[in-house]
């Protein structure tokens, strides 16, 4: 119960920590004519298979928190998105992130196990706007996986258990309506 609490402590701490960020910098910089997004979509950027709600405090910037299911549990991410020609129909971002960015399954005769992990994952986006409200997000991501599993999976072939190697980038879609 000890672990549960401490991972909630620092859970929350990091909200506290964005809440904070977004309001210093919307005091700082104005709001622009939307306050952000919110979209549902599959990938890591928005915690597997969820919704992904991001702040927009000035026109390039996108601050975002996701939460889905990935497969195992509740996964989230946190992150940022730089936009560099926000105004256009059709534009490209640049996106970081830290959370959930991959899950182990072990299925074998005498094993079953899910296992999230948590890491950082950088890569680009793009947005295709429909209307002034709506548009499609798709990404292309680089996971950096955490040591924790990459020791797992050695220790499974040591025991010669088949696995099946992760893609080395991953790909994430969704739908956004802005707000």
């Amino acid at each position: 119960m000890k672990g549960i609490l401490t991972q909630l402590q620092k859970k929350r701490c990091i909200l506290t920590f964005f809440i904070s960020v977004f309001l210093s910098i919307s005091i700082t910089q104005g709001q622009n004519n939307t306050i952000g997004n919110i979209g549902v979509g599959g990938g890591l950027s928005f915690g597997g298979i969820g919704a992904r709600l991001t702040y927009t405090p000035i026109e390039k910037l996108g601050l975002f928190g996701a939460l889905g299911y990935n497969l195992d549990a509740l996964g989230y991410n946190l992150g940022a998105q730089f936009h560099l020609t926000p105004k256009k129909k059709i534009h490209f971002y640049l996106t970081g992130m830290y959370g959930y960015n991959t899950v182990l399954i072990v299925d074998a005769i005498n094993t079953k196990s899910k296992t999230t992990y948590y890491g950082i994952s950088a890569g680009v986006g793009i947005e295709f706007k429909f209307t002034e409200k709506s548009f499609l997000s798709a990404e292309v991501l680089l996971p950096i996986r955490p040591q924790v599993y990459k020791d797992a999976v050695d220790d499974l072939k040591s025991i010669n258990y088949e696995i099946t190697n992760p893609w080395p980038v991953v790909f994430c879609i969704g739908y956004h309506i802005k707000l």
